[in-house]
This record gives structure tokens, sequence and C-alpha cells, in this order.
């Protein structure tokens, strides 16, 4: 692990001519299910009621006749007569044993019915009837909120069966932090009525999926269940408000109250133990998992609060079997803590670095860092970069802490330190919009900010670490190594691919995260991608056909960066995306079929226009056309139209241009005469001109104006 958390390392190569990789179909991915066989039944004098009541609730029944009253049909067909015809007469004259044999046979169908309906994942919890069922009315009751875009798009992120090959979750929230929000949300429906409606439809879906937990544990498949809860509870806290009442109703599950309880001391009254800040200097939140001391101010200290019980959430659910304790562990879920998790929190960097320093070698170039033998997290504040920081030395530190099973990693000498780096890059993908007076989260998927550097690395550098090489490298291996930057970016994309696959190879993943912390590494537990060309090949084709596996759009407007380099992907596609994502940190579409109708439109501008930091079109259908919009970009920095039919018409469009600072124009057909057109870019710090036909005079000509484009610049 590492102690100190790099600040991001950015590198642009010039573009290249390599031709797209020769990759195979991909196979569909699949969804959990269990067999039948051996599975035991369990049999008891509370069996009709239990069950039935378990996947058939009053609520449910009521909503499933009226569904199929209108359809024309009756929910179950009628049973015949036991008198009627020469059936009936059988069975009316069967034996009692018979009969009793009859029932029996009848209960075991009907349990083994039960497992079916019951047998998927809890994330795919949804293709599941009765639920669906519940679902339907909640959308019904949740048409009000069309009224407001960005309200109603999270809903229906909230209804989605199938989430992109991602983890999606909805939490509490704090009561202070989420009134702003909720508020909003009510505003949008008539009346009371309809709100108190919709928190009823919300509600009875979290019943179902309390009763489908119950179920889950009875078969003793308690991670279900533990899920299941977790998202019973964040459905109960969207509309905690019921009609007439002034104070929120509190989730029912208790482990989920963690996140809206902690008790704030301003001003401590004892100089601090373990950092020796004097007394008053620094407050203190304690949160039912975390003792948090900061120096930064209030609000900042109780995001922060909030944050970690939100992760902690959500890593218990994801690795859960890494802290059950599965010979003690009951439905209930009660876990021992002899501490609560330390957090501490600097004012700014500057004090960071000061206390620091003397201890901690490279302290200057961290943003936070988990420290295992003081069993500490240390962070700075920093606005938004010091969330994404926390949740990853959060991650570090659940590992460590948290683990049911002895911890023996070495961090500097250990193999796979390659994975203990990787899952804390994908859990620090975690992204969240709000929902009501709740929070949905999503963890992983295509477009998650820290994967884009890993996509980026494969796609357009194609790096690839040699998978022996990488996966046995030590802590001191990973640190010192001048490949840094793209290993880091590998063990994202690598734990990626686990993670969004399969069950199979997410349970896969998890075991091996295990075997490292315990000091074993036990690469076998990857199964049949623990080869070096089977998982590159496996690799290639995650990154490449993953965005389009479903669909390609971003769902949370923090994720402002999309790396898409050969990927089928076509214009029609991202002008469907979210109108927000329009104003986007990075977008590369290199060696993808996209054109000038992206951004001109087939007759009219595109609005709202694009505006676009990052854009990189190297070897796309873009053309002179695209320029003149390309060029009214307030916030574009860096433009690469390498390899498309750009001419010094469309240069001239460029013209007086305030705003960009690297230009990439290799092999483009292109002359001296844009050389007067690039002396008015007043930013441009950085020019690629190879393969075009301005001329050695030319190149001269344009250092002679502009000295500074020299050390970073490439000659045509």
């Amino acid at each position: 692990m590492d102690r100190h958390r790099l600040e991001a390392v950015s590198l642009r190569v010039a573009p290249t001519n390599a031709s797209s990789f020769e990759i195979a179909p991909l196979a569909p991915f699949r969804g959990e299910g269990l067999g039948v066989r051996g599975f035991a039944l369990r049999f008891d004098r509370s069996y009709d009621r239990r069950f039935n009541a378990l996947l058939c609730p009053k609520s449910i029944n009521k909503s499933l006749d009226r569904r199929h009253a209108t359809r024309g049909s009756p929910p179950h067909p009628p049973a015949p007569s036991p008198r009627s015809g020469a059936r009936g007469r059988k069975a009316h004259l069967l034996p009692k044993l018979h009969r009793g044999r009859l029932v029996l046979l009848i209960l075991i169908i009907q349990c083994l019915a039960c497992h079916s309906v019951n047998a998927q994942s809890s994330e795919d919890i949804y293709s599941n009837e009765y639920v669906r069922s519940a679902l339907e009315v909640a959308r019904e009751c949740a048409k009000p909120l069309s009224k407001n875009s960005e309200v109603a798009d999270a809903f229906e992120l909230l209804f989605e069966f199938n989430p992109q090959h991602r983890h999606r979750f909805v939490l509490p929230r704090h009561p202070n932090a989420a009134r702003a929000n909720f508020e909003q949300m009510a505003k949008l429906f008539e009346s009371k009525d309809s709100l108190e409606a919709f928190r009823q439809s919300l509600e009875k879906l979290a019943q179902t999926l309390d009763q489908l937990a119950i179920t889950k544990e009875s078969n003793q498949d308690l991670e279900s269940g533990y899920r299941l809860r977790w998202q019973a509870a964040g459905l109960r806290s969207i509309v905690p408000v019921a009609a007439g009442r002034k104070e929120p109703a509190k989730p029912t599950w208790t482990e989920a109250t963690a996140i809206g309880t902690m008790k704030l001391t301003p001003k401590a009254f004892v100089n601090h133990p373990k950092t020796r800040w004097p007394a008053g200097s620094y407050s203190v939140v304690l949160t039912p998992n975390f003792e948090i001391v900061s120096q930064a101010g209030t609000r900042p200290t109780e995001e922060v609060a909030e944050l970690c019980e939100q992760v902690f959430a959500i890593w218990k659910q994801i690795f859960f079997s890494v802290w059950v304790d599965h010979r003690t562990s009951t439905p209930e879920y009660a876990r021992s803590q002899d501490s609560k998790f330390s957090v501490t929190l600097f004012r700014d960097k500057a004090a960071y670095e000061k206390a620091l320093k003397p201890t901690e070698r490279n302290i200057g170039i961290s943003t936070g860092f988990y420290d295992p033998n003081r069993k500490m997290a240390l962070f700075y504040w920093d606005g938004q970069k010091t969330m994404e920081t926390v949740v990853h030395e959060l991650v570090h530190q659940f590992f460590f802490e948290a683990s049911s099973q002895d911890v023996a990693l070495d961090t500097d000498n250990g193999p796979g330190f390659w994975i203990i780096e990787g899952i804390a890059l994908y859990m620090e993908s975690m992204s969240t919009r709000a929902c009501g007076a709740g929070i949905l989260a999503d963890i992983g998927g295509w477009d998650a900010p820290r994967f884009q550097a890993g996509r980026y690395r494969r796609l357009n550098d194609q790096f690839w670490g040699q998978w022996d090489e990488f996966r046995s490298a030590t802590g001191t291996r990973f640190r010192r190594g001048k490949d840094i930057a793209v290993w880091y970016s590998q063990a994202c994309g690598l734990a990626h691919l686990w993670m969004d696959g399969t069950p199979e190879q997410r349970r896969a993943l998890v075991k091996y995260v295990q075997s490292v912390y315990a000091g074993k590494e036990e690469a076998a537990l990857l199964g049949e991608m623990n080869a070096d060309e089977r998982l590159r090949t496996a690799y290639d084709r995650f990154l490449v056909l993953g965005p389009t596996a479903v669909a390609t759009r971003p769902f949370y407007a923090i994720r402002k960066e999309a790396v898409l380099t050969r990927c089928d992907v076509t214009t029609k596609q991202l002008l469907e995306w979210p109108i927000g994502f329009r104003s986007s940190t990075w977008l590369e579409l290199s060696f993808t079929q996209v054109d000038d109708e992206l951004f001109v439109g087939e007759r009219d501008p595109i609005e709202p226009p694009w505006n676009v930091r990052r854009l990189v079109l190297e070897s796309t259908n873009v053309t002179d056309r695209s320029l003149e919009t390309l060029s009214q970009m307030k916030d574009l920095q860096e433009l690469d139209v390498s390899n498309c039919k750009v001419t010094d018409s469309g240069i001239a469009m460029l013209r007086g241009n305030k705003s960009i600072k690297t230009l990439w124009l290799t092999n483009c057909d292109i002359s001296d005469a844009s050389i007067d057109v690039f002396l008015t870019i007043s930013q441009l710090e950085s020019i690629h001109l190879k393969g075009t036909k301005i001329s050695p005079d030319g190149w001269e000509r344009l250092l002679d104006a502009r000295p500074r484009l020299k050390s970073k610049s490439e000659r045509p």
C-alpha cells in the first residue's frame, strides 16, 4: 500500500498511426443465479403463512390484481372443481395418505419456486416480479418529478433495473445536509397528499426488499440480505417526512442511522495525544464508527464525517466477506469494534506538511495517507479534492482495521501491491448525486474519473505491464519505478475489469485481495485470467466494448471525463448524452466515427454548444467545417485534430483564439499560410506539426516570434 497518495500525473505523447486492436466479440455479461442442487428444504408449521407473506405481500397482491385486471385476465386461473370430470373424481377419491404426499409435493414445488424467485443476487433484485410491481407503483407516483429534469434523471437512475456494470447504492444523509435537496423535490408535488403517496410507494418497495432480505437470511445468504436492508433504508430516507409530521422519521434499521448520527465538540478541552494539538485549537466529531479530529472549519469537518460513514457503509456491502465473521454473524450483523476509526483533518496543506514533514519523507507530494502503525488516516482540507483522497485512504484503513482475518501485509516487500492501490483507486470512483433527502452513489463504471487514465494508457499509448512482473511487484518496486504513473493506471484499470465484471469475477478478486492482505498473494484465485495473454485480451475487450455494452451516457455531473478511443460510439449517441456533459474536462474520441455533425449539426448549430477543456479528435471524420465552432469553446485549452481533413481554411477559424495552449495538427494538410494564424493564438505553448507542409523557413519564423514553443513542440 502506498503510504503517500501521489498527485495525478498526466503524460501526453505524440499521436500515432497505430491500427486498431483486433478484438474478439465480447461474451455477454452474465447475471448471478443459484441452482436447485444442494438446496436444503426445511419446513415448520408456519411455512404457509411465512413464505406466502414473504412472496406475496398484501399490498403487492393488490397491485398485481389491478395490473392483471386491466389486461383482462385474473392473476391466478381458477382451480377446477374437485368434483368436476374424471380427474376431479379421482382426486377426490385419493386416500388421505396419498393426499398428504400430494400436499408435501406441492409444498416442495412451492418452496423450490420460492427459491427460484429469490435466487438472484441483490444486484439483480429488481428482476424479482414483486419488486418490479412495487417499483411500477413508485414510478407512477414519481411522475410529478418530471417538472425538473435534474431531479427526474436522478430518480430514473434510482429505478433503473440494471446499472451499467457498476455498483449503485442509495443511502441516507444527515438531516441537516439533506434538507435543501428534499425541499427542492417536495415542491414538485402538487399537494402534500401526492407527496405522501410517493412516500408510501417507496415504503412499500422498501418493505418488499426487507421481506426478501429475511428470505435471503433464512437461506444463509447473509451478504444479499445485508445489501437489501441497506437498499430499503436508503429508499426510506428519500422522503423521510410523512404528511402532517414536522420532524423527519429516522431510518428503521439501526445500522443505517450511523450516517446521520454525529456529535460535535467545537473546542476540545485537552491536548490531543496523537497530533499534540493544544486544547481549544481543534474540534472533535464522534460518529458511531469514527473519531474525527479537525482544525478545519465546522462545515468541512461535518462533511468529512458524513462521507466517512457513507464510504464505510458502501465498503461493508461490496466487501461483506472481508469483515463479517461467518462463525458468529447473525442477520442483525452485530460487529464488535474495539475502537473507532481515527481520522485527522488539518486546516490546509501548509499545516499538514509542517506537522508531518519531520517524520514523513515525501509528505510534500501527498494529499493524504493512512498510517497502519498509528492506525490513523491523515488529510488536509482542499474542497472536493479532499473527498476523493478521503475515500482512497479510508479503503486502506478498512482493510487493515475492519477485516475479520489477521492482516500480515508487508507494504514494502510483499507481492501483490498493485491490488492494494488498485482497489482503493476503484473505490475512489465513488460519485454521488442528490435523490430527495438521500443520495445515489455509484462505484465503478466505464466513466469513473480515475479509470480514464487507465483507458488512455492502454487504448492510446498501448501500454501493458507484463502480468507476472506486474502482480509480483512489491510496494518498493511499484513506488520507485520510472513507470509509476502507468503502473498505477493499469492497477486501476484491472481492478475495474474484475469488479465491474461478473459476480464470479468480483468474488475471485475479493478473495485475492484477502490473500494479499494476509501476506500470501495467491494469484491462482483469479482463475482463468491469471495468464498474461488471456488477461491482456480480456482487458482490451473490456476497455473497447465496456462503454457500448449497454449505453454510453454518463450518469453523474462529477464525471466530466470520457476516454472513448477506438470505441464504437457515434455522433448520434453523444448528442443524446445529458446536456450537462457538453461542458466537460476531457473528451477523447480518437479513432472513432464521429463527424462534424457532433459540433455543427446537419443544418443548424448544436444547442447548447460543446465546451470541452481537452478535446481529442485524432483520426476521426471531423473536417474544416467544425473548426469555427471549436474555436468558440471558451475553455478549450488542448485541441487534437491530427490525421483529420483539416486545411489552412479551417485553421484560419482559430485566428485570435485566447484559450488554446496546445495544438496537435500531425499529418494535417496545412502550409505556411497558417503561420500567421498561429501567431495570433495568444496562449499557445505547444504545437505539433509533424507530417504537415510547413516549410523549415516557416517553422523558424514561428519560433522566432514565439520562442517558448521551442521546448514543448514538434517540428514539421
